[in-house]
């Protein structure tokens, strides 16, 4: 199996994550974009139609799938894939349909559909946001999430080969 290198970028909410990221990709190489969110009202389609805009020109294969991203079957060898992002994904998988309240079933899912892609293919960077910063108690299902979130990028961070957090367009690189 390919192991491929494996890129970790987070950074808060319009921090210049997502465009640090899709800069990371070789621009001849076969780019995949795994968007992992739900379209669930108008303004969320014309945010997904805004971000398609916005990577038009730069040659990537989109791929919409908000959970089980180890059945994504068009990936290979030669791919570089852009996963936006963890903190939906995490989402996906805690409320999909039916409230997950068992945060190790939830790591071990999305830990286990990460490695399968990464094994296939030769780079791979995982954007997240920042939601650690807000200094707010929230309900209990809510802090589920976060913990869960906070408990995956523990987990990310460990194993990727570099760890960038973006804050206002400026990078910090914790591993390279």
């Amino acid at each position: 199996m390919n192991a491929g290198k494996f890129i970790l970028v987070s950074g808060s909410s319009g921090s210049g994550k997502s465009l640090y990221a899709e800069n990371l990709l070789n621009p001849d190489s076969h780019k995949i974009y795994i968007a992992t969110a739900k379209i669930y009202d108008d303004e969320m389609r014309e945010r997904v139609a805004r971000h398609k805009l916005m990577r038009a020109d730069k040659n990537f294969i989109t791929i919409e799938k908000s959970q089980n991203l180890a059945e994504i079957a068009n990936l290979c060898q030669d791919s570089s894939v852009l996963i936006e992002s963890l903190t939906t994904w995490t989402a996906n998988e805690i409320f999909c349909g039916k409230i997950i309240n068992d945060s190790d079933s939830v790591i071990n899912k999305i830990f286990r559909d990460f490695m399968h892609i990464k094994s296939i293919c030769n780079k791979i960077i995982l954007v997240s946001d920042n939601i650690f910063c807000g200094g707010i108690t929230y309900d209990d299902l809510t802090e589920h999430y976060i913990k869960t979130l906070a408990e995956l990028l523990k987990i990310f961070a460990r194993e990727a080969d570099d760890v960038i957090e973006i804050f206002s367009g400026l990078s910090l690189h914790y591993k390279n």
